[in-house]
């Protein structure tokens, strides 16, 4: 039976640096021969080991300085690892978001034109396929002009429409997206549907969790440059979010809700901006936005304790308020107010409406407003939850008359001394303990 084929398989791969206070003294250190000792030795990555099935989507998570850019580099070529051993089999094609492999002195076209033919493609097929290259980029005159006269986005853009158009069979984007704009980003994650589903191994390093997740198949967890987690895309995240939350200082209570809105844009800013998967939805089944008509307008999104009075930190097991002021812009024969919490990974943990609870809110007239509260108890873990809202037409698939501009966070905080809650949740509990020499006992106590 012949050896499994990994497309890519790393094996107590490790990357060390020399580092030094300044170049004076790392020069006087080379000149005593040794003898002056001034740089010690950093591991930007260190004993990483695991195998990327072909077809796979692999996610690549964790914090600035964990070591996610130095380990692609190793993959892609770009630099050696100082333990271990990397090996790819077919044709990769990397874009870095600093734009590494191109010259700067070369113009578009030809850094283009070299990149192909350093990947093993002909030069008169890379001719053939330099129309398809330079319509992707779309960086017009450019194209034969210097790298060193582009923008930061420029060089993302024809970086990635190299790396997507060489008929790679592994791609590595290390943040290749975040310098795009808008328009370009969905026109660069159509291709990248399309390229997964073809079968090309995908190695994507992205700081939305969101886009991590509605993208990927696989995912793994770096830090201080060593892998903690590999698994699933959900699983993997929810790790980050835990990480992260355990390396959290505390914050000013002034600044936490703000910095929480901040966190929670940044995770998902990206994700807007995915369009729909070929079939016509995103991963798993997850509907990006729809626009709002306008009709309505979500004034103003409060949350409230069990006692009516503004919180941003919700004891877990306690009961919490979404309060909504709505104003109709145009009279609406009849709508339904929805809710959804999300934890800080995006994920989905309960949605409702005031058509499901049985309150229809009926004929709503031109500039009429209404405040409408959801009062729901919260049994979550602790850490970061959020809340959107929309107004919609009942039984309309694509009618939404109104979004929340701001998405509400709030954090739940331990609640019951010395109870942590295990999971996701804290479901009350009744235990019953039933001997041998009796039917049934209360309640344990």
């Amino acid at each position: 039976m012949s050896a499994v084929r990994h497309a890519i398989s790393l094996r107590g791969v490790g990357k060390r640096y020399k580092i030094s206070p300044s170049r004076s003294s790392r020069l006087r250190e080379v000149l005593s021969f040794g003898k002056l000792k001034h740089s010690h030795d950093f591991w930007a990555v260190q004993d990483v080991s695991f195998d990327v099935e072909p077809g796979v989507t692999l996610g690549i998570l964790g914090r600035n300085g964990a070591g996610k850019s130095t380990l692609l580099k190793m993959i892609s070529g770009v630099s050696q690892p100082t333990t271990g051993e990397v090996e790819v089999n077919g044709r990769l094609a990397a874009i870095f978001s600093t734009g590494a492999g191109f010259n700067p002195e070369f113009t578009g076209r030809e850094n283009a034109m070299l990149n192909g033919l350093i990947l093993g493609i002909d030069r008169d097929e890379m001719l053939e396929r330099f129309e398809t290259i330079e319509a992707f980029a779309d960086i017009g005159e450019f194209m034969d002009q210097p790298i060193k006269t582009y923008s930061s986005g420029m060089r993302s853009r024809l970086g990635f429409a190299v790396a997507v158009n060489v008929n790679a069979d592994v791609l590595v984007l290390d943040e290749a997206l975040s310098a795009g704009d808008a328009a370009f980003k969905k026109k660069a994650m159509r291709r990248m549907y399309d390229l997964r589903d073809s079968g090309t191994t995908v190695l994507f390093v992205s700081h939305s969790l969101g886009m991590v997740q509605k993208f990927c198949t696989d995912a793994v967890l770096l830090h201080k440059g060593r892998m903690v987690a590999s698994g699933a895309p959900d699983e993997v995240v929810d790790r980050y979010r835990e990480l992260l939350e355990k390396s959290d200082k505390p914050k000013d209570t002034s600044h936490a809700h703000r910095d929480r809105q901040l966190d929670y844009a940044i995770e998902h800013e990206d994700e807007e901006d995915m369009p729909a998967s070929p079939n016509g939805s995103s991963d798993g089944g997850k509907r990006g936005p729809r626009q709002a008509t306008g009709e309505a307008e979500i004034v103003r999104v409060e949350l409230l304790d069990e006692s009516r009075e503004p919180v941003i930190e919700v004891p877990t097991g306690t009961g919490l308020t979404v309060r909504l002021h709505t104003r109709y812009a145009q009279a609406v024969e009849d709508s339904t107010l929805g809710i959804v919490l999300r934890d800080r990974s995006g994920r989905l943990l309960f949605a409702t409406s005031t058509a499901l609870e049985g309150a229809p809110l009926g004929f709503r007239d031109e500039g009429e407003s209404v405040t409408i509260d959801f009062t729901f108890g919260v049994p979550l873990r602790p850490g970061g939850y959020s809340v959107d809202a929309a107004v919609s037409v009942p039984g309309t698939a694509g009618r939404i008359l109104a979004r929340s501009k701001e998405t509400a966070t709030f954090e739940i905080v331990p609640g019951m001394k010395d109870r942590p809650v295990r999971g996701l949740i804290y479901l009350p509990t009744a235990v019953e303990i039933h001997d041998q020499d009796s039917e049934e006992q209360g309640p344990a106590t």
